[in-house]
């Protein structure tokens, strides 16, 4: 998994610097690129000169506006136009040859016609071309922005708004597939409920913030001419990318008083909604609501920052500290873009300083979610050795209940015997005086059929691991394995070698040899083990089905859920200096293990620090 995180981390800061690359590049010539100047503006009130960007007020009534300035001849084959929550009509001498935004042309219930960007063939005459545009109102703004006209050749206006907008673009696209990739990874951690639930919403967050910026980049729609579909990506994927990082942190911190959370993450969810409401309702546009997210947003963010403060430095959670750093970041790049985009602070463009609050964000959670997971992984397999070994221990408390209910058996028959015992030496005494050697004879056979055969046979001597031994030996017999051969050599006395790290040894081995071995014709079990200069090996060969196995050689369980049984095996011979090995071999899983069960012995077998 770690090996999975590092290749998205490397990933995305490869096309983050094509991006910047890219988007900075020095090949776009901005000499063949020019803004149109000399514009003359038309209203109700009178015409006079205007320089753009010019902003009015939609309920002066200074609309319909009609903007009218003379090009050059050969200065330039298409046009840059962009409107934004306004009709546009672009005429060339007289002919109209773009309309945009009126009525009917867009859903009614955006009020509004969208942002709309578009690259436009003027006509071809070789004369100077007299182009005049024409504005309408904007019903949900108070003031209308009418935006400068960039006059080039088609490829110069790529390249230029590429220099300009390029890296927004190729961020947001690696903002999406992050949030893909991070959703599959999920899905694969799926049976980790905390962690796929986590990374599935830091993957949310991830792709609604793309979704933000791809839809508000202009560059965008140049190439996506759907200005609904934009409108509704852009302002739904600011509204909402908030939520799946305040439950993202909800599930990876575990905080100690989690309803503030709920209850932030609750209000913005009802603000999304109540936005949403209004817009279908043709009350208020998703572009006017959007002022109270402004406020709303970096709240939400600032509020989850402190919590995070809160859980770090009061309660000492592990994960909050972590989360500190990028939370803190995000907070307060939202700050810094909301007070940017009303005070025109620097000359960057829109969602600037967002983005890199994004950035900083998301390439520390990935570092950190891939920490999270290698913990969780970790704490997984541990519960699971800690679960095997519980069962370990009731399957030899099973075992030696057992044995003491037999023990108890036994004693009650021989009280029963001793009691009978003086009855039965008179009988004898009797028939020996009397030199009734026939009846003697029939006397003593009576009473040796009626003595009870032990039939519990010892597979070692070492209490816990014989009553594993056995317990695996029953499993067996009850799924019909009939070829079964144990030689088991574990003495009382195992040295540093815990008995509980040999039962898991020996249970685990046993328990996947008989999984595999059920249900399957002629199938057998052999294992046996030896002590030779204080080396104690343990092998075993078992018919087995076709065997899967991962990239990295190792096999992979068929158990639901995944298995540890190899690797508990593994940890617990490495936790002694030894070591353990699995192949297949014709249909045919073979298993060595050793360990060492004296300490001196581990440590001679270590090579020395001259070597």
């Amino acid at each position: 998994m770690n090996r999975i995180i590092a290749f998205v981390m490397s990933l995305m800061c490869l096309l983050l610097l094509a991006g910047v690359v890219l988007g900075t590049s020095s090949g776009a010539d901005h000499t063949a690129v020019q803004e149109i100047s000399g514009w003359t503006m038309e209203t109700k009130t009178g015409i006079q000169e205007v320089a753009l960007p010019s902003t009015l007020e939609s309920s002066s009534g200074s609309f319909p506006v009609i903007l009218t300035a003379k090009i050059p001849a050969g200065a330039g084959g298409c046009l840059y136009l962009k409107t934004v929550y306004t009709p546009v009509e672009v005429y060339a001498d007289g002919v109209q040859i773009f309309a945009y935004g009126q009525e009917g042309t867009y859903p009614a219930f955006l009020l509004d016609p969208p942002t709309m960007v578009r690259i436009l063939q003027l006509p071809k005459t070789g004369e100077p071309v007299t182009l005049k545009l024409r504005y309408g109102p904007s019903t949900q703004r108070s003031h209308a922005t009418i935006y400068p006209v960039l006059l080039g050749e088609p490829d110069e206006l790529l390249k230029y708004l590429f220099s300009r907008m390029g890296f927004s673009l190729f961020f947001s696209i690696i903002l999406m597939a992050l949030g893909g990739i991070l959703g599959l990874i999920a899905l694969f951690l799926a049976q980790f409920e905390k962690v796929g639930v986590s990374i599935l919403w830091l993957g949310l967050f991830s792709f609604l913030v793309g979704i933000w910026i791809f839809g508000e980049c202009n560059l965008t729609g140049i190439f996506i001419q759907n200005p609904p579909l934009l409108y509704l990506m852009a302002f739904l994927g600011m509204f909402t990318m908030a939520v799946p990082l305040i439950r993202c942190g909800a599930v990876i911190l575990s905080p100690h008083h989690p309803k503030l959370l709920m209850y932030t993450c609750m209000v913005l969810e009802l603000a999304v909604a109540g936005a949403v409401f209004l817009q279908l309702l043709g009350i208020a546009a998703l572009s006017r609501t959007m002022y109270l997210f402004h406020v709303l947003i970096p709240s939400v963010f600032l509020i989850f920052a402190g919590y995070v403060l809160l859980e770090a430095f009061y309660y000492r959670n592990r994960f909050a500290a972590l989360f500190l750093f990028p939370v803190s970041v995000l907070a307060v790049f939202s700050i810094l873009e909301a007070v940017n985009y009303y005070l025109h602070m620097l000359p960057v463009q829109i969602s600037f300083f967002f983005q890199v609050g994004v950035l900083t964000f998301t390439g520390t959670m990935c570092v950190l979610c891939g920490f999270f997971v290698r913990y969780s992984f970790l704490a997984h397999a541990k519960n699971r050795q800690l679960s095997y070994e519980l069962s370990l221990m009731e399957i030899q408390t099973e075992a030696r209940k057992k044995q003491y209910a037999i023990l108890s058996e036994t004693a009650a028959s021989i009280k029963a015997q001793r009691h009978d015992l003086r009855h039965h030496l008179a009988v004898i005494r009797r028939y020996q005086e009397q030199h009734m050697d026939q009846k003697l004879s029939e006397y003593l056979d009576a009473l040796s059929a009626n003595i009870p055969v032990d039939t519990e046979e010892r597979l070692c001597e070492n209490d816990a691991v014989d009553a594993v031994a056995r317990y695996y030996l029953s499993m067996a017999q009850k799924t019909g394995l009939t070829s079964v051969s144990l030689a088991l050599h574990i003495p009382s006395d195992t040295g540093q070698v815990q008995e509980t790290d040999l039962c898991i040894i020996i249970g685990n081995l046993l328990e996947n040899a008989v999984t595999a071995c059920r249900g399957r014709e002629h199938s057998f079990l052999r294992m046996q083990s030896r002590i030779q200069y204080g080396i104690m090996t343990i092998t075993m060969d078992n018919s087995c089905p076709l065997v899967c196995k991962n990239p990295d050689g190792s096999f992979r369980s068929r158990k639901t859920g995944g298995g540890s049984g190899l690797a508990s095996i593994r940890s617990a011979a490495e936790k002694y200096g030894g070591g353990a090995r699995f192949e297949e071999r014709e249909h045919t899983f073979c298993s060595s293990v050793y360990l060492y069960l004296n300490q001196n012995q581990e440590d001679s077998a270590k090579p020395s620090a001259k070597a």
